[in-house]
């Protein structure tokens, strides 16, 4: 009777009911496995393919002490939730701790409000409001790998319940470098090279500063070869609607084609940029991996 109440009650408190899932960001989904409460909806979600996020193994007490505290590396996925009124933090925590208890997660360390010193640093600042405050690390290994789920509850004076979920899949980091060699070597051979060296945050178009050493290569290449003109393309996973991607692939593209000329001195003539959205997969977007794969920066000799 006791399991069956439990099972009842994680279907209540897991299901996304539609009206909640479209009032989602761009872009965003649930981590699978976690998913949310329901009447929930996701605020703020962002992929990095290898960060770092700090993680507090025990409870400080006003105190700082850097031997309760992990630094962890690997790709990093946050999802920020505003879940329905009537919610309590303790309610939506629990909730959240008893789903990653049923995936095989061991809770190591959590904690609330004085408890929680230090520890709320280690979070997004946007969703917490140093109110009441509720704090969990969850680890489990599989397949070698090592997982972690933080999962921090608050709430502020609107008396909204806001948590933050911060999945931290532990690898090293991918060399995805290509250097101008390699790409004059590729676009000879096939016309063309995909780089995966190039970083935006989820739902942007923004380049970030960890590409600046494949735009330098980039830039080398176009140097080196000064009748070389070639097209910047974009390419998305299949993550949200068709016209969205195809919008924000060419976006991305046009990102590139602007730090190529502003900051790197290559004369605009020689460049073109377009997106094709999630028009041409490399690998199948039923899968991370794939779907990484296919979010692709693609040079295409003119």
């Amino acid at each position: 009777m006791r399991i069956t109440i439990m099972i009842l009650m994680a279907a209540i408190f897991f299901s996304a009911p539609l009206a909640a899932a479209n009032n989602d960001a761009k872009g965003s989904k649930d981590y699978p496995n976690i998913g949310r409460l329901k009447g929930s909806y996701i605020k703020h979600y962002k992929v990095v393919d290898f960060d770092e996020y700090l993680v507090v193994t025990e409870q400080m007490f006003g105190k700082v002490d850097k031997k309760k505290t992990k630094m962890l590396e690997g790709k990093v996925t946050r999802i920020a939730y505003f879940a329905p009124k009537g919610t309590s933090v303790l309610e939506a925590q629990r909730n959240y701790e008893n789903k990653l208890k049923e995936n095989g997660y061991e809770i190591i360390n959590n904690c609330k409000n004085d408890g929680c010193y230090y520890t709320l640093k280690t979070v997004e600042q946007f969703i917490l409001m140093w109110n009441k405050v509720r704090y969990s690390v969850a680890k489990k290994v599989s397949d070698g790998k090592e997982m972690h789920v933080v999962v921090a509850t608050t709430t502020d004076g609107s008396k909204i319940i806001k948590t933050s979920i911060a999945i931290i899949e532990s690898a090293a980091m991918k060399n995805k470098m290509v250097d101008a060699s390699a790409m004059a070597k590729a676009i000879a051979e096939s016309g063309s090279i995909a780089l995966y060296g190039i970083y935006f945050d989820s739902g942007k178009s923004t380049v970030k500063t960890e590409s600046v050493p494949m735009l330098k290569e980039i830039a080398l290449l176009m140097k080196n070869q000064p009748k070389l003109k070639l097209i910047v393309v974009g390419h998305t996973d299949n993550q949200g609607k068709y016209e969205y991607n195809k919008k924000l692939s060419k976006e991305r593209a046009r990102s590139v084609v602007r730090e190529l000329v502003n900051k790197h001195k290559i004369n605009a003539s020689r460049l073109k940029h377009d997106g094709v959205g999630y028009l041409s997969p490399v690998a199948s977007n039923h899968s991370e991996e794939g779907r990484a794969k296919n979010r692709r920066v693609q040079l295409v000799e003119q």
